[in-house]
């Protein structure tokens, strides 16, 4: 998976993305124009933000690539955070 590969993801997905870098961070936009600013490498990247649904999601590096690849849908991962947020307000 690269940063690249985020940006495509986004796009299709309509969210938002945000690494999370040592002392930095890297905004994935998903409208953002191809080539706005030079991506770091991913494997600088210590995890993600998603922002689905107006919400910031925390998401692990192993998550994103599963959500990038295909290998959990968007909406399974929105499932298992609102069945999380649920349990926390309770």
């Amino acid at each position: 998976m690269t940063i690249n590969d985020v940006q495509q993801w986004c796009r299709e997905h309509t969210v938002d993305a945000r690494a999370i870098l040592r002392g930095a961070d890297f905004s994935v936009r998903h409208d953002a124009p191809e080539g706005a600013a030079p991506p770091p490498p991913i494997q600088q990247v210590f995890h993600w933000e998603l922002i689905v649904e107006g919400r910031k999601c925390p998401t692990s590096s192993s998550d994103m690539e599963r959500l990038v690849t295909g290998k959990m849908a968007l909406e399974e991962f929105t499932r298992r955070l609102r069945s999380y947020y649920d349990t926390e307000k309770a």
